[in-house]
């Protein structure tokens, strides 16, 4: 406002924003996009890692074998002494990351819905770079990237030897084949720890939560865990999966279904059944960040750079056993 004889007048004071206030007030936005393109739903890899921070790459991950059990003990004898040798998995790290960078042309012409867009999309890329990372993880796709390295070494994670493949399994139909791959678990699993003197090496009690396969069997997945039971004139049509592997839920990704070069998927008709969570850790050094580079580069001033962002993030798929998925 400004004052004259007659009173007060307004003055409308109209100032240009200029390309120096554009990283400012648009970095908020950008990390903020960048966050919700990298949670698009869809995404199933989370709910089969658990993920564990880390300030240390490439970790030893120790467990104990041969560990005997309890034993009777008699009045005023002594307890024997449990006696174990150690053991241990290695662990992976990947970094990946990104640059975005905005041009003085994109604040110029104002396209900042552009750049924002842009944001989200590599938010969204991010996160199918580590959904992929480990679905194929999990399922053990690369023979050059193994995702299990017993004592530092890396290894095929489903085996015969290591009693997790069962290889003459008939296609995925009816609750009949999770039936078959209980009864080969129960058959064939055993604890590693020093067999009992009476009993010989013991079963493990195993109890799976999700059923994970390719999209092509997503629905006959989808029908075999969530049938319910009709006892319409004393028949059950269904249900019979959710009494033999209660809560159980099916998963499906698409990078189970394609080929991708030499390193595939056997068959996409293949299927897994297990405790993933307990099996499978995503060794997080960093979450996703994203970093915006302080002004005043000689780079970015030969380019006419006015802000460039980082997306990063730190960690892999490590798997610490073998004996929770089949």
């Amino acid at each position: 406002f400004a004052r004259d004889q007659a009173g007060f007048q307004e003055v409308i004071v109209t100032e240009a924003v200029g390309t120096g206030a554009f990283p400012s007030a648009v970095g908020q936005l950008v990390a903020a996009k960048v966050i919700e393109g990298y949670e698009s739903p869809g995404f199933i890899g989370d709910e089969l890692v658990t993920t564990m921070p880390s300030k240390l790459r490439g970790e030893r991950l120790v467990g104990f074998t041969s560990l005997q059990g309890p034993k009777p003990v008699g009045e005023g004898a002594a307890y024997e002494e449990s006696t174990f040798r150690e053991k241990y998995v290695t662990t992976t790290e990947t970094k990946r990351g990104r640059l975005l960078a905005v041009t003085e042309e994109a604040v110029y012409f104002d396209q900042t819905g552009q750049v924002l867009l842009r944001a989200g999309a590599l938010g969204n890329q991010a996160r199918q770079d580590r959904e992929r990372r480990i679905i194929r993880g999990v399922a053990d796709v690369s023979s050059t990237e193994r995702v299990y390295r017993p004592t530092g070494t890396g290894a095929a994670l489903y085996s015969a030897g290591n009693n997790n493949l069962l290889a003459t399994a008939t296609p995925l139909v009816d609750w009949t084949d999770l039936q078959e791959a209980l009864a080969y678990y129960a058959l064939n699993q055993r604890d590693d720890r020093e067999p009992d003197d009476n009993l010989g090496t013991q079963p493990i009690v195993w109890m799976p939560t999700i059923l994970l396969t390719a999209v092509e069997l997503a629905g006959t997945a989808a029908r075999i865990v969530n049938a319910v039971e009709d006892r319409q004139n004393n028949i059950i049509t269904g249900g019979v999966a959710r009494q033999l592997v209660p809560g159980i839920r099916s998963l499906a990704s698409p990078f189970l279904d394609a080929a991708e070069g030499a390193d595939q998927w056997a068959d996409a008709s293949d299927w897994l059944l297990g405790d993933f969570k307990r099996q499978f850790v995503y060794k997080e050094i960093w979450p996703l960040q994203t970093l915006r580079q302080a002004a005043g580069n000689e780079e970015d001033f030969r380019r006419d750079i006015v802000a460039l962002f980082k997306v990063r993030e730190y960690g892999d798929v490590n798997a610490i056993d073998h004996r929770w998925v089949v």
